[in-house]
């Protein structure tokens, strides 16, 4: 087996040591299938948001019969026959201490977290984080859903490590010795348990000897001398004395600086159009998951590994890729993406519900699900505004790829790294897997 020390299993398409992305346009169980012998083992993040089951058709070849319309029993029955064969690929591709995280939504949720028990092991779920999408609004019949669930299992969850994410407000970052680094001005106190309002409960630097003693006093002089703990003026001086007194503050590089993942994450989905927005692609894709979130999930896993491989094989708008780009941004990680998407039909106007509707011609085997759930009275998001021209394209995976390549330009824009983009068919993939050739980027 595959292990992330071995080599690189995909060097014309995947080069080590930098930046890269592969982009697969086609069916993802025939390119799960045909990357799995190169693959098995090496991934550490997958992010699936798949198809819903909300009663469109969906647009892949193994529907076990259904047209897609199917209620009740029948209709979850389908789906999951849909997702199984693909949730065993993955589990097979991720490694030991890898993790998978499955976006849904409150309709599908408990047979997916079922199905996910059975194909991973209920030993190896690791939860589920809730993702509050919107903030309210709807004609809701009960309540305005507002949020949607993230399953997580791991490959072998006595493996996979804390999800964490950097320390947020009231925690104070400052650029020191061109290092960003986390001050924290609260270390050190003059006693524990409760204070009175406006009593200082810092213990300064010049009283650490006649409080604490002079034991505690080395100790933090120490720290100081070795860059650990750092001395703030504090306070007024003295008016008697004009002796100025220091706060003790510790300084911990923003690498370094996290905390546990919150099971509870807020970000709009609103933010994912406007993420589409800033890349000149705003009003074509409806409900994007934002790249804010996909940062969030990737880093909670990666934040020590930053060469990690990272999957998503219902790419939709492309997200994923840029949440990619987005965490190596941060910390100069050479993060790679792998993304898989039908090239399934780009619904071309919106509904008045918000949903994207069908172009006429489309129908049965060539209506298209998409990754994201059409809009619903009780779902308290707002529907994307209506784009007056015709959009410039056909299929979800061009769109996919053109945000993509946007995405890895602004990247390249903002500082960071070039970023080595391949995107094929899934026969060029499987072509190229078989010769072993160097594909044209």
């Amino acid at each position: 087996m595959l292990t992330p020390s071995s080599p690189d299993p995909l060097p014309s398409l995947l080069p080590a040591g930098s930046p890269s992305g592969l982009l697969i346009e086609g069916d993802n169980l025939p390119a799960l299938r045909a990357l799995l012998p190169r693959l098995r083992g090496t991934v550490k993040v997958i992010y699936l948001d798949p198809p819903y089951n909300t009663g469109n058709a969906h647009a892949y070849h193994d529907r076990f019969g259904t047209t897609g319309l199917s209620r009740g029993a029948a209709g979850h029955a389908d789906w999951l026959d849909f997702m199984r064969p693909r949730l065993e690929l993955a589990r097979d591709l991720l490694r030991e201490d890898g993790v998978l995280f499955l976006h849904i939504d409150d309709r599908e949720s408990a047979y997916a977290q079922i199905l996910g028990h059975d194909v991973f092991g209920e030993r190896n779920s690791l939860g589920t984080l809730i993702h509050q999408r919107a903030k309210g609004g709807g004609n809701a019949r009960s309540f305005v859903r507002g949020h949607d669930y993230i399953h997580v299992w791991g490959k072998d969850s006595s493996q996979v490590g804390p999800f964490v994410t950097e320390k947020k407000p009231p925690a104070r970052y400052e650029a020191i010795d061109g290092q960003r680094m986390l001050v924290e001005d609260d270390v050190l106190r003059v006693s524990f348990g409760r204070y009175r309002r406006g009593e200082e409960r810092r213990l300064m630097y010049e009283d650490i000897e006649s409080v604490r003693g002079a034991q505690k006093l080395a100790q933090v002089d120490a720290r100081i001398a070795a860059g650990e703990y750092a001395l703030r003026p504090w306070g007024e001086p003295d008016p008697a004395t004009g002796q100025q007194k220091h706060a003790v503050v510790r300084l911990t590089p923003a690498q370094d600086a996290t905390s546990k993942l919150y099971s509870i994450i807020r970000v709009m989905n609103a933010e994912g159009s406007a993420d589409l927005e800033r890349l000149g692609l705003g009003g074509i894709f409806g409900y994007p998951k934002p790249v804010e979130l996909l940062r969030v999930l990737i880093e909670s896993q990666t934040w020590n590994d930053p060469d990690a491989l990272i999957m998503d094989f219902f790419a939709g708008s492309g997200t994923t890729a840029e949440a990619v780009l987005r965490a190596n941004l941060r910390d100069g990680g050479r993060r790679r993406f792998i993304l898989v998407q039908q090239p399934e039909p780009l619904r071309q106007d919106y509904s008045s519900t918000g949903g994207r509707s069908m172009p006429a011609a489309a129908s049965g085997d060539d209506a298209a699900d998409t990754t994201a759930e059409a809009a619903d009275p009780e779902d308290g998001d707002p529907p994307p505004p209506a784009r007056a021209a015709a959009p410039t394209f056909e299929t979800i995976s061009a769109f996919c790829a053109e945000r993509v390549r946007r995405a890895v330009a602004a990247h390249v824009e903002s500082g960071g790294d070039p970023v080595a983009l391949t995107v094929l068919t899934q026969e060029e993939l499987v072509r190229s897997l078989a010769s072993g050739a160097t594909p044209p980027v």
